[in-house]
């Protein structure tokens, strides 16, 4: 919570309660939060004492609890080990498959590279005339080269498109 909502909610509990009651009903709420987390730690060392066993709030979720308090080591390897067993078995069969389109990947970014290395080196190179139209290619009516030819070897830019 941010320092701006604190000062709304400041500011909405002032025109709801004003400001001779506010103090009073701030009190009573501390009072209900400690008795609120005074019944839940009772809770849970009742809790701990009647399964002999320390009990935390966050043991508290059926999952955790049936996993660390019920099941034995084990029962935990028995349920486990299955499991385990196939998440390798996984592994190893898509290991060739994960090498191959790691390849794959490394290639086409490779091919990438030496594409973008040529088109650099086509137009730093003199090999396109002075319009950035290709050699031995023809202009249109107006003298300029076809909009396909223009942009050869560069980006397009606004007076390309317009």
């Amino acid at each position: 919570m941010g320092g701006t909502e604190f000062l709304v909610i400041i500011l909405i509990a002032i025109f709801l309660w004003g400001p001779d009651k506010l103090p009073k009903a701030l009190a009573n709420l501390r009072r209900f939060i400690s008795k609120a987390r005074n019944m839940a730690s009772n809770a849970a060392a009742d809790l701990s004492r009647e399964i002999g066993t320390d009990i935390k709030p966050e043991d508290l979720n059926p999952k955790t609890f049936v996993r660390k308090h019920i099941l034995t080591e084990d029962d935990q390897e028995m349920l486990t080990n299955p499991l385990k067993s196939t998440m390798r078995d996984l592994q190893d069969g898509t290991k060739p498959l994960k090498d191959g389109l790691t390849d794959a990947t490394r290639d086409i970014e490779t091919t990438r590279r030496s594409v973008n290395r040529g088109a650099i080196t086509r137009g730093t190179n003199g090999s396109a005339n002075g319009n950035g139209a290709a050699n031995g290619s023809t202009a249109d009516d107006a003298g300029e080269a076809a909009p396909a030819e223009r942009t050869r070897g560069r980006a397009a830019s606004f007076d390309d498109v317009t």
